[in-house]
């Protein structure tokens, strides 16, 4: 049995004039590891310079245009604009190549987030916080309702019949957002509560954050014992995951928390709607910030992760930056990393040889922040 064709996209990136071709490019990798993650063929790479977007389309008309070509002599089924894009601004691109693939999508970067994240949720929360995100970002998209649509009327003094759908389809987005923010209250009560509980009986609590594909699911699986999925993916854990540590040294168990992967342009929205999910780090003692310490953007992701977690009230909190991967390092450049982030208790392992665990275990469970 053969398998099914993958989807087919064209990633689209608008950069400044000023960009080097190696920049240019380096903009568009993320992009491609999503669209991997996603499980699509990325077909084609378009780079647009250009000082400011287009208010049409986004990528100018002309581009719109040669895009469209495109998309019926490569048979593309997604475009993707490595952006946060007006609808309107989608919807047009949408409409001009419309005659070569009528069932062409076109996504800015936000929409192949969520897409990813759909695939990936597996408890009803996090299904709940994605689609929470979703109707925030997509709007009355989600219903599949484009301009022209709502520019349907009757005659005069009548209200068109497209113009009354439209309107009830609103209504309902309204309701639907209302009814599933009240339904993740009830289980961010319930969640604070187990917090609350675990804190009262005096458990000292870790959380475990960092860039997505940083190794952070292989570390919590390491250090408590368990086996969640680990996976060479963007977003592998959405769901945040509690586990326990046992401390010999003081005669406890320590609670691990392993939280969803951060990245940049990670929306607001996006954020927000995984607050129930953070909380596990937000109410912890001590965070472990994980950091591939062989990718070359590494100080440009933990600068990312940092101001996630200020946007979260984390800034002050305590942490231990822990550098994997150290066995794809050279000595000399890990050496340099340990010294430039000292004041954050830096470790050196690789979860994948086991080197620096051991150290890594005596510094959590001798952490002064607990006694």
């Amino acid at each position: 049995m053969s398998k099914p064709r993958k989807q087919r996209f064209i990633l689209i990136s608008i950069v400044s004039p000023a960009y080097t071709k190696v920049e240019a490019m380096e903009d568009l990798d993320e992009l491609k590891s999503l669209v991997s993650t996603y499980g699509g063929a990325d077909v084609v790479d378009v780079i647009q310079r250009r000082m400011h977007p287009s208010g049409g389309t986004y990528i100018g008309s002309g581009k719109a245009e040669e895009i469209a070509e495109m998309v019926g002599k490569k048979k593309i089924d997604i475009i993707v604009i490595n952006a946060i894009v007006n609808p309107t601004q989608l919807y047009h691109i949408q409409q001009l190549c419309w005659p070569y693939n009528p069932n062409i999508e076109v996504w800015d970067r936000v929409d192949l987030i969520l897409h990813i994240f759909n695939n990936h949720a597996t408890t009803s929360e996090a299904k709940m916080q994605i689609k929470l995100a979703r109707m925030r970002h997509m709007g009355p998209r989600i219903y599949g309702l484009g301009e022209s649509f709502s520019q349907q009327g009757g005659g005069v003094g009548t209200k068109g019949l497209g113009e009354t759908n439209v309107e009830l389809m609103r209504r309902h987005w309204k309701e639907e957002m209302r009814q599933i923010q009240s339904n993740l209250k009830e289980m961010e009560k319930g969640r604070a509560q187990q917090v609350e509980r675990r804190h009262n009986l005096g458990f000292p609590t870790v959380s475990i954050v960092g860039y997505t594909n940083a190794g952070k699911t292989s570390l919590f699986n390491l250090l408590t014992g368990k086996k969640k999925l680990e996976a060479d993916i963007l977003f592998a854990t959405l769901d945040s995951s509690v586990g326990k540590m046992y401390d010999r040294d003081h005669n406890r168990e320590i609670l691990i928390s392993d939280t969803i992967g951060f990245i940049k342009k990670l929306p607001p929205d996006l954020v927000d709607a995984f607050k129930s999910t953070l909380m596990e780090s937000i109410h912890a003692d001590v965070l472990l910030h994980v950091i591939d310490a062989s990718d070359p953007k590494m100080e440009e992701k933990i600068q990312v992760v940092e101001m996630i977690l200020s946007d979260l009230g984390l800034k002050d909190k305590r942490k231990m930056y822990v550098f994997n991967k150290v066995d794809l390092v050279e000595k000399t450049r890990l050496h340099e990393i340990l010294e430039k982030y000292s004041q954050f208790s830096p470790h050196a392992i690789s979860v994948h040889s086991g080197d620096g665990i051991v150290p890594l275990y005596h510094s959590i469970t001798a952490f002064p922040f607990w006694f």
